[in-house]
């Protein structure tokens, strides 16, 4: 852990002020962090690792778990060493795959505290979106009238992606229609969902897609994602980025074929109490 020297920060500004440069360095990997600390003004924990004043690891925590860029292992050590001085326990972790698996073991050494794995996931980069077949119906942007279906929908995402967090529900939604940036495919009536979040300096991450089972395996989805991903890098996006489950390959499939690529693997623990 020589010449490497572990910063707290009192808020995300200043986190970035240390980190942005670092973090743009790998963009689309780096979405989550980028787009929490430019979405929030405060954090439980905002660090970075620096060695030499360069910044070569960091570390956010802002009402969820703990998003951790990667890190050589030595950086992950002080990291911890630092961490776990200042605080008796973390909700959950989530970062690219082995900085996040040396995290835990060191956490697990100086702490004692017992990890439950929650999902392994895949962070992909799209720059230019390949149309898909267009099933019948229209994208548009939702509107409060929506909230009811989108509201349950949101609900039954976080189900199937076995999120121990709390459930989005209708605050959620509404806050994400009121910015503009919940959209819909509409047949009839919206019939499948995706909204984007934390617009990072060149682009943005798409989440909260879903398509009730009763309307699957017609295009709605990858319509609608299509077309979202399209009217962002339109309005000036250089990439979409988004997370899936390893555990679905029909999301994975369906992504890929609309022209997203793979950029890194994240893992995501739960510490048990």
């Amino acid at each position: 852990m020589a010449n490497l020297v572990v910063r707290r920060h009192p808020d995300t500004q200043a986190f970035l002020s240390q980190a942005k440069g670092f973090l743009a360095e790998r963009e689309a990997e780096n979405v989550l962090m980028l787009g929490v600390a430019f979405s929030a003004t405060e954090a439980e924990h905002a660090l970075t690792v620096d060695r030499g004043g360069v910044c070569v690891m960091a570390a956010l925590q802002s009402g969820a778990n703990l998003i951790l860029s990667r890190g050589q292992p030595g950086a992950v050590e002080a990291l911890v060493q630092q961490l776990s001085a200042a605080t008796p326990s973390l909700p959950g972790v989530i970062g690219p795959a082995r900085t996040t698996e040396s995290f835990l073991e060191n956490w697990h050494a100086r702490t004692g505290h017992e990890t439950r794995f929650q999902m392994h996931s895949r962070v992909h980069e799209l720059t230019e979106v390949i149309p898909p077949r267009r099933p019948p119906g229209a994208f548009r942007r939702a509107a409060m009238s929506d909230v009811e279906s989108l509201a349950g929908w949101a609900d039954a995402l976080n189900v199937e992606l076995r999120s121990e967090d709390p459930a989005p529900g209708e605050q959620s939604v509404r806050r994400r229609i009121g910015l503009g940036r919940m959209y819909v495919w509409d047949n009839g009536g919206p019939v499948s969902m995706a909204a984007c979040d934390g617009p990072t300096p060149r682009g943005i991450r798409i989440n909260f897609v879903y398509t009730p089972p009763e309307h699957r395996a017609r295009g709605y989805a990858s319509a609608c994602v299509a077309d979202l991903s399209q009217l962002l890098l339109d309005d000036g996006r250089r990439f979409c980025a988004l997370f899936t489950d390893l555990a679905s390959p029909v999301s994975n499939r369906l992504y890929a074929r609309l022209g997203y690529r793979p950029i890194c693997d994240f893992d995501e623990y739960i510490f048990e109490p």
